[in-house]
């Protein structure tokens, strides 16, 4: 959901833990990504307050970071992958920490 030419502001502005810069990345994403986003985000906000899900804003940050985040290209090689994992998943967070009303 976050475009290849955006995805570098977006993931840098989340692992630097400045909420006004992050929150301006994400906002500034193409509208149908947006939207997109917002309505996913909404949902996994809704499981994570679940108890019986046993899944919390850690675990859906790292197994659905590569997802709904990507990687910084279309074809990431495997070294590239591994190395993008903390990344992703710290963006994730950010992202499930959004207050997406």
């Amino acid at each position: 959901l976050i475009p290849n030419a955006m995805w570098k502001a977006v993931t840098e502005a989340a692992v630097k833990s400045v909420s006004d810069e992050f929150h301006a990345a994400v906002f500034f994403l193409p509208e149908k990504n947006l939207h997109s986003l917002k309505f996913v985000i909404t949902h996994l906000q809704k499981v994570m307050n679940i108890p019986e899900n046993k899944m919390s804003k850690d675990n859906l940050a790292k197994i659905l970071g590569p997802t709904v985040v990507g990687y910084s290209s279309g074809d990431p090689s495997p070294l590239e992958m591994i190395g993008e994992t903390v990344v992703l998943a710290k963006c994730m967070g950010r992202l499930l920490e959004l207050e997406c009303q």
